[in-house]
């Protein structure tokens, strides 16, 4: 792939398996799972809804707690579902009112500032 100046974004076997996938399942190839709540879609600037999709379910279910926590309610009334990386963006491309917040994986994260740092 390198060589065609190609790429491809392999999902992390947890999420797959979150999203379906039985544990046996080689992520490669793999569609990449997203995770989205709908009850915490944000306002953009001009006041139009953002939602964010994760790429993990255990950042998803955090992002729930959190706006439980600040906004109130009870995170069992909040339904985290889940959709492909292709389903997503074919909702961005036939719609201008669907807006996406792809939340990069705190795993991630974590595993870039420790090499970083060390």
């Amino acid at each position: 792939m390198w060589a065609k100046n190609e790429a491809v974004i392999v999902p992390n076997k947890m999420a797959i398996i979150s999203a379906g996938a039985p544990p046996t399942a080689n992520p490669m190839g793999q569609n990449v799972p997203l995770f989205a709540c709908m009850e915490i879609a944000q306002e953009d600037k001009d006041g139009n809804p953002v939602l964010p999709l994760f790429f993990e379910l255990e950042d998803a279910n955090l992002a729930v707690a959190e706006a439980v926590k600040i906004d109130g309610g009870k995170a069992e009334e909040f339904e985290v579902v889940g959709l492909s990386l292709p389903e997503a963006v074919n909702l961005l491309s036939q719609s201008k009112e669907n807006a996406f917040q792809f939340i990069p994986p705190s795993s991630s994260i974590t595993h870039i500032r420790d090499y970083l740092s060390g």
